[in-house]
């Protein structure tokens, strides 16, 4: 019989997740890392109840936390904005580079069709 603690979680880093901290306050943001062992996930916080959290990395339980779907980038250039401001903060080259891909091919899409 598997103990709870080892059981394998459905996260994986990136992932944006909704919940509760161990203080019950509400976050929204995405996965950092994942600790099966111990059943806890790290999750940086774009948004919470408590102003104080925002912009850190907490960890709470997985059972307290649930998968958002994946926003899509390519309808809300201010979105894509603040996620690259939060690349830079977490000082992520490889995903900075990613979003700057897609703000550069958003905004080549829309001079095409502004372009008339």
């Amino acid at each position: 019989m598997m103990n709870q603690l080892h059981q394998q979680t459905q996260y994986q880093k990136g992932d944006w997740v909704k919940g509760k901290s161990v203080h019950d306050e509400l976050i929204h943001g995405y996965v950092e890392s994942v600790n099966n062992y111990l059943g806890t996930i790290k999750v940086f916080v774009l948004e919470c109840d408590n102003p104080e959290t925002v912009g850190k990395v907490i960890e709470t339980f997985q059972n307290r936390i649930s998968q958002l779907e994946e926003p899509n980038f390519e309808q809300d250039e201010s979105f894509l904005l603040n996620l690259i401001e939060v690349s830079l903060i977490t000082k992520d080259k490889q995903w900075f580079m990613e979003l700057s891909a897609q703000l550069k091919q958003l905004r080549h899409e829309s001079e095409e069709a502004v372009t008339c």
